[in-house]
């Protein structure tokens, strides 16, 4: 049993830099956790030995990794000896570098979810601190590119979740554009935390498609904004692997991108349609006067407070009767639910209400 708790702690601890990680923590963590597990004393010979344990760690596992939970919460609230360094003060003085660095204020996000991936590129570089890094931060700045690619979720596909670009195609910007035709005023979308741009060209191709053949020739216009300046010169290329077009068709993906050795390439029309520029969700002005916006997978880095702000700003920025589209995990706020129609739940799409 001492050997299953010991692999599962040295797993645990392994990405943590929020807590005191040093050998005596790291036993009394192990001893607490032992203390609280059910012993099991199991007589057999040398050669079964090995399959006892491997049935144990299955049996058992359930409750060592609760254990350890608790040991580690217990242990680093009130480690048995004086903080060598306040890890809580370190943290916030990495976080007010990279706001006076590079302009990024990272005060409102999820403390949590940050401290993890920092912890990511902590390890790539093999140090122990929050100093230390600040030290690789300071004397190497290309380091903060790869930081912020760890700060991001940066991954994406084309066409993402069936279900809501069925209902944006069947329903929602075949609507837009039977409100926009009459007055011959353009469809207008900003695709907000747009990564490497799959959605914003899924967007663009989805239109070029509705409107080929539409009478009264609408046009449309689409701003796609990041805060990653890598992601946006990615996106400005077109360059995409196979498997980011998984959910791409056949005739699409003959009609609308061109193959080059292991890759494929948007085609320039469709390229030209999307217009990508740098953009703070939190600081910078919104996108005013839009049909759609689109905000998915980006409330989940944010606290409470700060999502209702965000929504508050989408609402402003939206047309009369334009939509919003969140990411599946995520919800409106506050008073953002008096504001907006819940078109469709599951797909998180909910249109502004005329104000009273």
């Amino acid at each position: 049993m001492e050997a299953i708790v010991a692999k599962h702690l040295d797993d645990m601890l392994r990405p943590r830099r929020d807590i005191c990680t040093c050998k005596r923590c790291r036993d009394d963590i192990y001893a607490y956790a032992l203390s609280r597990i059910p012993a099991r004393y199991v007589t057999s010979e040398a050669g079964a030995m090995h399959t006892h344990i491997e049935q144990v760690a299955v049996e058992q596992s359930s409750l060592i990794l609760k254990e350890l939970l608790n040991a580690i919460q217990v242990v680093s609230s009130n480690p048995r000896h004086e903080k060598q360094d306040d890890r809580q003060n370190a943290y916030k003085l990495l976080m007010k570098q990279i706001m006076l660095d590079r302009g990024v204020d990272f005060s409102q996000y999820r403390e949590r979810m940050l401290q993890r991936r920092i912890a990511v590129r902590m390890r790539e570089r093999k140090v122990e601190t929050y100093p230390e890094y600040l030290q690789i931060l300071t004397h190497e700045p290309q380091e903060y590119e790869a930081l912020f690619d760890v700060l991001t979720i940066n991954v994406s596909s084309f066409f993402r979740d069936d279900a809501v670009w069925e209902k944006l195609e069947n329903e929602i910007v075949p609507e837009i554009i039977g409100r926009k035709a009459p007055a011959g005023s353009p469809v207008r979308i900003w695709s907000a935390g747009c990564s490497h741009g799959e959605e914003p060209y899924s967007l663009a191709i989805m239109l070029y498609e509705l409107l080929e053949t539409h009478p009264r020739g609408v046009r449309f216009e689409i701003v796609a904004t990041d805060i990653d300046k890598a992601c946006l010169r990615q996106a400005g290329k077109g360059h995409y692997r196979r498997d980011v077009l998984r959910n791409v068709n056949a005739r699409r993906l003959k009609r609308f991108f061109l193959p080059v050795d292991d890759e494929f390439i948007v085609v320039p029309h469709i390229k030209t349609a999307v217009h990508f520029e740098e953009r703070n969700l939190i600081h910078d002005a919104g996108i005013s006067g839009v049909d759609m916006i689109l905000c998915r997978n980006v409330f989940i880095y944010f606290n409470r407070s700060l999502q209702e702000q965000l929504i508050m700003k989408y609402y402003y920025c939206l047309a009369e009767g334009g939509y919003f589209i969140m990411g599946n995990s995520e919800t409106l706020l506050g008073e953002a639910r008096e504001l907006f129609r819940e078109v469709d739940a599951a797909c998180r799409i909910y249109q502004k209400l005329k104000a009273a």
